[in-house]
């Protein structure tokens, strides 16, 4: 019984590592998605990617630093994600940030 309950254990585990992307994928997955609907050359593209990688990797500093502190973890959240819609602005032209807008809402 005992081996059952840990071979359940580690099973549950290791599908829980497997699942979590890294800062990487999930830039990659979001990047192409923004370029497939927004029809971006390949400079913005890539400045896109950087901007998307810096967001996942200060997110990931922010959830773990915060961990204890759910206020101030929302509040930090809050201030990437207005970086992150600034430097997008900064990035790509007006129309397309209102094409992203709308695919979002609809999605």
């Amino acid at each position: 019984m005992k081996k059952i309950n840990v071979l359940l254990l580690l099973m549950v585990l290791a599908t829980n590592v497997y699942s979590q992307n890294t800062s990487e994928e999930r830039a990659t997955k979001i990047t192409n998605e923004m370029s497939e609907v927004l029809s971006l050359n390949a400079e913005e593209t890539s400045t896109v990617y950087e901007i998307q990688l810096k967001r996942f990797n200060e997110v990931n500093t922010v959830r773990s630093s915060y961990a204890q502190d759910p206020e101030t973890k929302k509040a930090e959240l809050k201030k990437v994600y207005n970086r992150l819609f600034g430097k997008l602005k900064n990035a790509l032209d007006k129309k397309k940030m209102q094409q992203w807008r709308i695919y979002k809402r609809n999605k």
